[in-house]
């Protein structure tokens, strides 16, 4: 899949959605927001089952309503929004979330990128993000197959959240920087951040939802 293509695709989406205030008026707002990433949803996870594309579609109709209210980073709004269940570092490693972005970019794009990663001896965050990156940064992919789900979920939510609420920010009138890498289908922008950057900045994208996800949660 052409990750550059596609984003043009989203673009062209997006402008309609922002168009539609005008002919739209009397329409809430929150329901044309719905109505756009339900039939998004619909689209990119057809080959996912019903109970699946029901709980995403639950968590982006909840950020829909409650959106007005939250602020911060469309990453701090984003684990706002998804419910706490379990603490996730002590389950993982780097390898589970580098395994897990193979697997959805395969299965999403038919595309195979090169598994290899170079781990950050000095990672980019504050002292206590390096500290926990560190602690799972080698070791084999240890998830079993619950927590491969669960991680696999929790990701997910969390990248179509932000989606949300960046489409959200420019739907309620702001300017922001528009790339292949944060207004796209989901796997399809995986490919595009690997392309212009790479596999171990990606990872560490991943690693700050999941941090950001337990930090918000005092965990």
């Amino acid at each position: 899949m052409d990750f550059e293509k596609q984003h043009l695709v989203w673009k062209q989406q997006l402008k309609k959605l922002v168009d539609s205030k005008t002919h739209l008026m009397k329409t809430d707002r929150n329901n044309i927001l719905s109505n756009f990433f339900s039939q998004a949803i619909e689209s990119e996870f057809q080959t996912e089952s019903d109970s699946f594309r029901t709980r995403i579609k639950a968590l982006l109709n909840k950020a829909s309503t409650i959106a007005s209210d939250l602020e911060g980073t469309c990453r701090e709004r984003a684990v706002q929004v998804l419910p706490f269940d379990k603490p996730i570092f002590c389950e993982i490693n780097l390898n589970d979330i580098r395994n897990m972005i193979l697997f959805e970019i395969f299965k999403r794009c038919g595309v195979v990128p090169d598994s290899y990663f170079e781990r950050y001896s000095s990672p980019p965050g504050t002292t206590e993000q390096n500290q926990i990156y560190l602690s799972i940064a080698h070791g084999n992919a240890k998830c079993t197959a619950i927590w491969t789900e669960n991680l696999r979920f929790t990701v997910t939510a969390l990248v179509l959240l932000k989606r949300f609420f960046l489409v959200y920010d420019v739907f309620q009138g702001k300017q922001l920087k528009l790339d292949e890498t944060n207004l796209n289908w989901f796997g399809t922008s995986w490919v595009g951040h690997i392309v212009n950057k790479n596999l171990a900045d990606l990872i560490w994208n991943i690693f700050l939802d999941l941090w950001t996800y337990e930090k918000l949660q005092n965990f």
